[in-house]
């Protein structure tokens, strides 16, 4: 009996952390690294490059945009225009306006402030996402889960602190601030309108690649009258930094066909550490205040909350099966 009880729970942790939920969840793991890469690459072309640096986050992103396309064609399985087709170019169109006006504010704060400063400030984004979540896409907000996402959020307040920044006088960053929150805010939207695609019917090589496509043209109108010239140097940043897109926006968009937008906020902080180790190893930026660590140890019990609740419901199904 003892065997079969170990049996049955090997059976349910697997079937549990192999659940769609959890698989979209190692997919927001693998964005969000994509994304520390691009952040770390930006902030190298836009401030630290000793051979010259690129300074035009337009310019920047626009050739981002044009190889992260150009690396993401061969992810398609059936390479036609035809299965690019869609019923819903306007929240196609209006995703897409929403990932430029996000990127670009994004990328002019790492002008401006060390990575891990400014992807924390960014973090007041979760807050936009959850709200919208539950008030345009009706998802639940049990006990549990809104218990789990305001550890999130508290975590990532004791860290990122944006009150201070906005309302000390004597901060160095000041208005600076408005630049991640604002990208926050911008790309918080975009990650509803990604989830409300995905639900009806959205593929996600079809959602990479129409964020992608269309974003080259929509980054182009702000990368002309801001426009510097790629120096010899630059370009082979600018193709990593397409390799680096075309692998965050596909595993983006898998991870919202697989999981709700509330369940995977807490995975999203994993930027944060992701990115600031990138500051560290390369720029040798990295916040040793303790109130990181406290951060941390509140963000990580929020994700042992949610696989709880994950567990409780797989056990309860299987004994109803049974």
């Amino acid at each position: 009996m003892p065997q079969q009880m170990d049996s049955d729970y090997t059976i349910q942790t697997q079937s549990t952390w192999l659940s769609p939920a959890w698989q979209g969840a190692y997919w927001k793991f693998l964005a969000c690294a994509c994304f520390a890469g691009i952040n770390g690459v930006v902030r190298y072309l836009t401030k630290i490059c000793p051979l010259g640096i690129l300074d035009s986050e337009p310019v920047i992103m626009l050739f981002q945009n044009i190889f992260g396309t150009l690396f993401l064609l061969p992810l398609l399985q059936k390479p036609r225009f035809s299965n690019l087709s869609t019923q819903h170019p306007f929240l196609h169109g209006i995703r897409v306006l929403m990932a430029v006006l996000g990127i670009m504010l994004l990328y002019k704060s790492f002008k401006y402030m060390p990575i891990a400063e400014a992807i924390a400030l960014s973090f007041t984004g979760p807050i936009f996402t959850v709200i919208a979540a539950w008030l345009v896409l009706r998802e639940s907000m049990g006990i549990n889960r809104i218990l789990a996402v305001l550890l999130s959020l508290i975590g990532a307040f004791i860290i990122a602190r944006p009150d201070l920044a906005l309302l000390d006088k004597n901060s160095i960053l000041g208005w600076v601030v408005l630049f991640p929150i604002g990208s926050a805010i911008a790309l918080a939207w975009n990650k509803i309108i990604t989830r409300t695609l995905a639900a009806r019917g959205e593929t996600p090589q079809i959602l990479a690649t129409y964020l992608l496509l269309f974003m080259t043209p929509v980054s182009l109108i702000p990368a002309i009258y801001d426009w510097q010239t790629p120096e010899p140097h630059h370009w082979p940043w600018l193709i990593f930094l397409g390799v680096l897109a075309a692998g965050a926006h596909f595993s983006f968009g898998k991870a919202y066909a697989l999981a709700e937008v509330t369940f995977l906020t807490p995975f999203g902080f994993l930027k944060f550490f992701l990115s600031a180790a990138v500051g560290y190893l390369a720029f040798s930026e990295f916040p040793s205040n303790v109130t990181l660590w406290i951060g941390m140890a509140i963000i990580f019990l929020s994700i042992l909350l949610i696989n709880y609740k994950i567990s409780l419901y797989s056990t309860a199904k299987r004994f109803k099966s049974n």
